[in-house]
């Protein structure tokens, strides 16, 4: 389980991906992680509904929500995009398939 509270999250109303709302300190951050990132890195379909990406993102909420705090350790007033490159995409599916589920490299 995760210790970075997850405060909300939504699909915007243009369909892309999710954004959502984390506790950063003693402030609220917003991440956006698009539809591209979750097809791209998390291996969601194509033209998957709004429903699907919601429910992807919960899927892999612990990973999305560790990356998100890593990108910006301290909550401003912006939404912070997620990008495929925050994902290591090249090694991060061999640290994330270890046995447990034990992510290496974000201790």
């Amino acid at each position: 389980m995760s210790s970075i509270p997850l405060i909300w999250a939504a699909v915007p109303h243009n369909s892309d991906g999710v954004v959502f709302q984390i506790r950063l300190g003693r402030g609220l951050q917003r991440f956006h992680v698009s539809r591209r990132v979750l097809e791209d890195v998390f291996e969601l379909e194509r033209k998957a509904s709004d429903a699907r990406q919601l429910e992807f993102f919960y899927v892999h909420e612990q990973r999305i929500v560790a990356r998100a705090s890593a990108k910006r350790a301290t909550a401003c007033s912006a939404t912070v995009s997620l990008l495929t490159a925050d994902f290591g995409v090249s090694n991060d599916r061999e640290r994330w398939a270890t046995p447990g589920g034990v992510a290496h490299g974000l201790i």
